[in-house]
């Protein structure tokens, strides 16, 4: 019985030696993929906490941030772009249709620069 207490007794002297040895630092070598997510993960917190900090400060000076998704108007609205398959059949136009779409265009072009 004496013996198995010595043997109790100096597996936790080496489990409380191995833990001081340690330093806290992980017994293992982190990978990559560990070592990346951790980066990742500390520059979302510092942008996180950036963008509240300035947000603060926009509030504290009554600064305007544009208007709200609510109050949009029609020239707020984004514009999605048209797939293959909902863009008109073309093939039927004839050459002076083309010419007169293009100096319409030509014409609106003109009248945004001025």
């Amino acid at each position: 019985m004496r013996n198995l207490d010595y043997k109790n007794v100096f597996i936790s002297l080496c489990i409380v030696h191995l833990f001081t040895l340690s330093g806290g630092r992980p017994l293992r070598k982190r990978t990559v993929s560990e070592v990346q997510l951790m980066h990742d993960l500390g520059e979302l917190k510092q942008v996180q906490e950036r963008r509240q900090w300035l947000q603060m400060r926009l509030q504290l000076q009554g600064a305007h941030t544009g208007p709200t998704w609510g109050s949009m108007g029609e020239a707020g609205r984004t514009r999605r772009r048209l797939r293959p398959k909902e863009l008109p059949d073309l093939s039927d136009m004839t050459p002076e249709d083309i010419q007169l779409a293009l100096t319409l265009l030509e014409n609106l072009l003109k009248s945004k620069q001025s």
